[in-house]
């Protein structure tokens, strides 16, 4: 009886790098979007005010939550949750303007940064699987 080897895959240090930044990156807003939604004061940018406050809220919660689940299902060649994700971090760029733009915060300067290299990182992965 001959023994075989177990096939082996090579892991993509981009497409690690890419996970884990995303993971992160998702984590962190998360966190931030729990903060100023439930603990922060007024004074501190939380204490959301109406509809459109908990809408804008939402949307924040329901991306935080689709970077961590991207996070988790992208893999090396996977041009659908590629796509998905791509799609996602121009979604999160859109999320940002409104809140650099209606809400006058600059920190979004800081998360479209982020968006922008994610983005550039999935464009060099899907070239390299070409």
């Amino acid at each position: 009886m001959t023994a075989t080897a177990p096939a082996t895959t090579r892991r993509d240090p981009l497409m690690i790098g890419i996970r884990v930044l995303l993971g992160l990156f998702g984590a962190f807003k998360l966190y931030g979007t729990l903060y100023f939604t439930f603990l922060a004061t007024a004074a501190q940018g939380g204490d959301p005010q109406g509809v459109v406050d908990w809408l804008v809220a939402a949307w924040s919660f329901a991306l935080a939550s689709a970077l961590i689940v991207a996070a988790f299902r992208l893999r090396a060649g996977d041009r659908r949750i590629a796509g998905i994700t791509a799609g996602l971090l121009v979604v999160e760029i859109a999320f940002s303007f409104v809140k650099l733009f209606a809400y006058d915060e600059p920190e979004a300067l800081g998360f479209m940064a982020v968006d922008l290299v994610l983005l550039a990182l999935l464009a060099v992965a899907a070239r390299r699987n070409r």
